[in-house]
């Protein structure tokens, strides 16, 4: 997992007012989702990865979920240090980020997705090391927070799609 160094992407929220207390849609509700025009453009442009687009656009919806689930912990109990961390995708994490860069085209499906499971848009932050080396960024223990956080949410099986590339 020694990617992480290299480059990573999070995600933000740009929260809407009147949407600030929505709760957190279940799991189950997000992982509903579906938008072949986001698979099939996935395909086309990734002809390698085709067999895969339907895992790896759910695995997408686990990361967004688990963003806006962070998000949520640390306001609910923001002395944790278990979630004191940033919430970021690893380059091990490539075909998920791929998959997102391929949703962001079709920015209606993906705005009115985001309002309709977390009430706010999810930015897209690329290329974030520069910005946390100034800041003396702990990114081994950032990296095993986000593993251990992710692993007591989502279970082995997602944790190893998301990291195979390391495994």
């Amino acid at each position: 997992m020694g990617s992480y160094f290299q480059k990573v992407f999070v995600c933000s929220f740009f929260k809407h007012k009147e949407l600030l207390n929505a709760p957190l849609c279940s799991l189950s509700e997000i992982l509903n989702y579906k938008n072949p025009s986001v698979l099939e453009r996935f395909k086309r442009y990734h002809p390698d990865r085709s067999g895969k687009a339907e895992q790896l656009f759910e695995d997408l919806l686990y990361f967004f979920w688990g963003t806006k689930k962070h998000h949520e912990d640390k306001e609910k109990d923001p002395n944790n240090l278990n979630l004191n961390f940033s919430y970021v995708m690893d380059t091990d994490m490539e075909e998920l980020d791929l998959m997102w860069h391929v949703f962001l085209l079709y920015t209606r499906d993906y705005n009115d997705f985001c309002q309709k499971y977390f009430g706010e848009f999810l930015h897209h932050q690329p290329d974030l090391v520069p910005e946390f080396e100034e800041k003396s960024f702990d990114f081994k223990g950032n990296l095993e927070k986000f593993l251990n956080y992710n692993f007591d949410l989502f279970g082995e099986e997602v944790m190893g799609r998301w990291f195979a590339a390391s495994l």
